[in-house]
């Protein structure tokens, strides 16, 4: 565990309130010795202590004991008078730059040098920042004044050693905090004469002694007056011209991308002109580690000097300042490189200053091109290596490195590198588990490797388990100086006003992808601004690109990214809300533009009208690459809203999102994922007409999923809560669904009189799309119980509706279902007709779904009219649809449909192997009626191959089905048996082309699959 006191009082280990950090401050102070209580009291409230003060530091120690427990080397003790505060060496900044001050006292000028450097590198701003009392403010001016006197110290080293403007910088920066100071005063006079700068030298004393006079009433000092007399004595003091070399040191555990360094290097190394080296990704990413890293690499080759200089931060640096800086650390000392030389003048002395060198000049953290073109080295010899969250388009390199996450290998290199190969080798599965988690972000990785080294005692599966909690996984990425919550929000602070509140939304709603669409909805602006928006958020390296079609452009925010964006919006419900009724708003207004706009079970009170932009937007957009790019933030919304019990958009989207894309695309995931989600939330308000909405989605999926029983059980449940409701159209609606699985079970004396309610009920509410759908399930169930005249009769009215309300789906499905009676009674002509004017329809609207379902009815026509070869190109397609949208029921139709041909075609074997597959896939999503078909035809194959006894099994069970459900097979089996020469064991089989028998109501199959996963809309 470290702590630190040279600047805000911190632990390795999350501190509590300021009282925690201050007591823990009081206790350090005295390098381990003890501490009375009322020392520690003292300290902690001055004059002013509270009345049981005892009592009150007893409840700080208790706290802080809990903070230090589990620390190695760490103790709290108490004795009798007070409390020791016992920490391995080196854990204390302050114990730290004591020692170093005492090293460099004795030590040779490149040592002392060293640990002065080091020393004043603990420091963090002003000692002890924020505590408050008198101990305090004087602790923090005695430390204040050693640092100073260090720095002194440093400036005469470092002059002594060729460092005259470095020195010069640093310590005009700290005159500028502390201009009184007299030792700063003294050492920045004999830095500035130095470095032949006499004049300005002597003009820092002039200035200094009339504010000291003016301030504090006195003459200068000793110190400042034999400064003065030195530069009085030699005013002519020679620089030192050794090339600087400034670069930070190099990481010794630099891992990662060595690809990309390589390539840097040798652009830097080989070039005959003067390289430019662009190196830009998002914060974390290493971009720092990897310029020093690769300006080592290159040092021999700039043999006049090596410059590093950082100019973004909080303040970026203005160009002109920028070049002052890198002149001075050139060497150029006289006024025009200072004062008031503008921005021209100092560039072409920059360039001058490069002239006939071989300098590499690092600039780091740029925030724009505008601060970079004035350090382009004009002369061939020098080059310029330069770090930015951004691309820097406009700058001309002649090499760009993008670095972004690392791979797992690089990611374990680094890890292990930090904490060694046992501890890494030790659980492999806990070590890839950590990486996921830092989601190989390289500054992430070596903030949990510094953080499993300071702690030798966890093993990786401990921090892991800690990172596992994602609101806290942030701040378990922080140790030292090194945050990755830091390097995230500098990019959030440099966005516009507006595109803040845009990464404040998608923090809300958190969508795996992002597009311009789901932001314009988000924000209720247009398309444009949006588009800009999300291209500034990915400018900033908030957003990464995962993904582009010419029309629509998917974004995606990095893992870390995307828990911060969720701090940022944390707790935000009206937002949440907003933004979720933004989106539904936006569906519903898409869903408008399908052929046929269903009415939805559940719609929200208070939903805002589509603005008048949204014409303009969707009029460019094709719904179905929409939907697919849009889709996942569209889930996201509705499972984030649920969350945080937002019943009303949750379950308003949802339903939405069922009737505008889940149900015509088969999305079953995310089906399955929103009404789960919204489900959960409505039961927990109590809202019985939302759990009914979700209740009814559900059934809808579970019937599109072939999984019919539980479908049955949640429209039920669906029916009684939109009862309960007064809810007439979800009533009628969950009572059609229960009659549609009814009758695609074979159920027909149960669903009839479910599907005759719907239709009435709908009827009395103007619903003329519902009605049509119920008149085309009466439709199908009269057809399976041969009432062909009646099942026309419905499949007529419901072709009617369909075609005044332009609804061409279920137009098309109304005429495959009279086909399919046609084709019934052997009328094959007529049913040839209708399915083939189905089938046009289908693939017209482009719905390849629907035209599996309309090609297998035709192919089946030609098989019965002697012409099965025909269907063999248009069944192949099909399956392949079906069995694409995951459509058990219509690839068991197909399958069974293929057998047929091969049967009729004398292709026994073949015949039978489809049908045992399709017989099979029936048992599975527990259809009894086509299965007990699929087991006529698997009858006859095997009859065909002289294996009667399997054949009359096969038909014994079937005809054991078409009976039990009162099927219009069920009078039809003894004719079929015969039409194969089996009703006698040793009767000749004679052959299968030529005895099929004629087209009958058993032959015809009736095989309707429903158009659409939704008894409420045939899509």
């Amino acid at each position: 565990m470290r702590f630190r006191l040279l600047g805000p009082v911190e632990a390795s280990e999350q501190l509590g309130a300021l009282k925690q950090r201050h007591l823990l401050a009081a206790l350090l102070f005295d390098g381990g010795h003890p501490v009375t209580f009322e020392t520690l009291i003292d300290r902690l409230w001055g004059d002013d202590p509270p009345a049981d003060a005892r009592g009150a530091l007893y409840g700080y120690v208790a706290r802080l004991r809990r903070v230090v427990k589990d620390s190695t080397g760490v103790t709290l003790v108490r004795w009798s008078g007070g409390y020791t505060l016992r920490v391995p060496d080196g854990a204390v900044d302050l114990f730290r730059f004591r020692e170093l001050l005492e090293t460099a006292r004795s030590a040779g000028p490149d040592e002392r040098l060293a640990a002065l450097d080091e020393a004043l590198g603990l420091w963090r701003g002003e000692a002890l920042a924020g505590l408050p009392g008198a101990w305090a403010q004087r602790t923090r001016e005695s430390l204040e004044h050693s640092r100073l006197a260090a720095l002194a110290d440093w400036a005469t080293v470092a002059l002594s050693r060729g460092r005259q403007a470095e020195a010069t910088e640093r310590l005009a920066a700290a005159l500028a905090q502390d201009p009184l100071s007299e030792p700063l005063i003294a050492a920045l006079m004999r830095a500035l004469h130095s470095s032949g700068r006499t004049a300005e030298a002597l003009d820092l004393f002039a200035r200094s002694r009339n504010r000291i006079a003016e301030e504090l009433g006195a003459e200068p000092g000793p110190l400042v007056r034999e400064a003065h007399t030195s530069v009085l004595r030699d005013p002519v003091a020679p620089v030192r011209t050794a090339a600087p070399f400034l670069l930070p040191p190099d990481l010794p555990d630099y891992t990662g991308f060595a690809g990309p360094a390589a390539g840097a290097v040798t652009e830097l190394r080989g070039s005959a002109t003067s390289p430019v080296v662009v190196v830009s990704g998002p914060g974390g990413a290493g971009k720092t580690a990897f310029a020093v890293h690769v300006a080592h690499a290159v040092r021999e080759r700039y043999p006049d000097g090596l410059l590093f200089l950082n100019v973004g931060g909080a303040d970026p640096l203005e160009p002109a300042e920028a070049l002052s800086r890198l002149l001075r650390m050139l060497g150029v000392t006289d006024a025009d490189a200072q004062g008031n030389a503008d921005l021209r003048e100092r560039e072409a002395r920059y360039r001058a200053a490069l002239a006939g060198r071989r300098v590499l000049v690092v600039v780091d953290d740029a925030v724009g091109a505008r601060q970079i073109h004035p350090f382009l080295p004009g002369d061939a010899g020098s080059a310029l290596l330069v770090t930015s969250r951004n691309r820097l388009v406009t700058l001309p390199a002649t090499h760009r490195v993008e670095l972004g996450t690392m791979s797992v290998g690089e990611a374990r290199e680094l890890l292990t590198r930090v904490i060694g190969v046992g501890r890494a080798d030790a659980d492999p599965a806990q070590t890839h588990r950590l990486i996921r988690l830092c989601a190989r972000l390289p500054l992430a990785v070596r903030v949990a490797g510094a953080r499993l080294a300071a702690r030798p005692h966890w093993s990786v599966a401990q921090l892991a388990d800690r990172l596992d909690d994602e609101r806290r996984r942030l701040d378990e990425l922080a140790v030292d100086d090194l945050e990755v919550r830091a390097g995230i929000a500098v990019g959030y602070r440099g966005l516009s006003p507006r595109a803040q509140a845009a990464f404040r939304a998608l923090g809300c709603l958190d969508p795996p992808v992002v597009t311009a669409l789901t932001l314009a909805a988000l924000l209720d602006t247009t398309l444009d601004e949006a588009d800009d928006l999300a291209e500034e958020i990915t400018d900033a390296r908030l957003l990464d690109v995962v993904g582009a079609d010419g029309q629509c452009t998917r974004y995606r925010m990095h893992d870390l990214v995307r828990l911060y964006a969720g701090e940022l919006a944390d707790g935000a419900r009206d937002t949440v809300t907003g933004a979720v009724a933004a989106q539904l708003r936006l569906v519903e207004h898409l869903a408008h533009q399908l052929p046929v706009a269903t009415p939805r079970l559940y719609h929200p009170d208070g939903l805002p009208e589509p603005r008048d932009h949204w014409t303009a937007t969707i009029a460019r957009l094709d719904l179905r690459e929409w939907f697919d790019a849009e889709e996942p933030a569209l889930i996201a919304a509705v499972e984030r809203a649920a969350a945080l019990d937002l019943v009303a958009p949750a379950c308003g989207l949802a339903d939405a999102l069922v009737f505008a894309s889940f149900a015509a695309r088969n999305n079953f995931d995310g089906w399955e994922r929103t009404h789960t989600a919204a489900s959960a939330a409505a039961r927990r308000a109590g809202d019985r007409l939302a759990e009914a909405a979700m209740e009814c989605g559900i059934g809808q999926l579970r019937y599109a999923q072939d999984r019919f029983p539980e479908s049955r059980r949640h429209f039920s449940r669906a029916a009684a809560l939109f009862e309960s409701a007064g809810h007439d159209r979800g009533q009628a609606v969950a009572l059609n669904g229960l009659g549609t699985v009814g009758r695609e079970l074979g159920e027909h004396a149960v669903a009839l009189p479910q599907i005759n309610r719907a239709r009435d009920m709908l009827d009395r509410l103007g619903d003329v799309a519902g009605v049509a759908h119920a008149h085309y399930s009466l439709g199908f169930a009269h057809r399976e119980l041969g009432d062909d005249e009646i099942a026309l009769g419905h499949l007529g009215a419901a072709l009617d509706r369909y075609r005044r309300l332009g609804h061409r789906r279920g137009e098309l499905v109304a005429i495959r279902g009279m086909g399919l009676v046609h084709r019934a009674r052997g009328e094959l002509d007529e049913a040839a007709e209708l399915c083939g004017a189905a089938h046009v329809i289908a693939t017209g609207i482009g719905d390849t779904h629907l035209a599996a379902y309309t090609a297998q009815a035709l192919a089946k026509v030609w098989i019965r009219q002697g012409d099965p070869e025909r269907g063999r190109e248009p069944l192949r397609v099909a399956l392949a649809a079906t069995t694409g949208r995951h459509d058990g029921h219509g690839t068991a139709l197909v399958t069974r449909t293929i057998g047929e041909l091969h049967l009729a075609a004398g292709r026994v074997a073949d015949a039978a192997g489809l049908l045992e597959s399709a017989a099979g896939q029936w048992q599975a999503i527990g259809m009894r009626l086509p299965r007990a078909r699929t087991l006529r035809d698997l009858g006859a194959a095997r009859c065909a191959t002289g294996d009667h006894e399997t054949a009359h099994r096969h038909w014994a069970a079937a005809a054991e089905t078409f009976h039990a459900l009162g099927v219009r097979e069920k009078d039809e089996l003894t004719s079929w048996r015969a039409g194969f020469g089996c009703d006698c064991p040793d009767s000749a089989v004679r052959s299968t082309r030529s005895t099929l028998p004629p087209a009958s109501a058993a032959s015809s199959a009736s095989d309707h699959r429903r158009a659409a996963s939704s008894p409420n809309s045939l899509g």
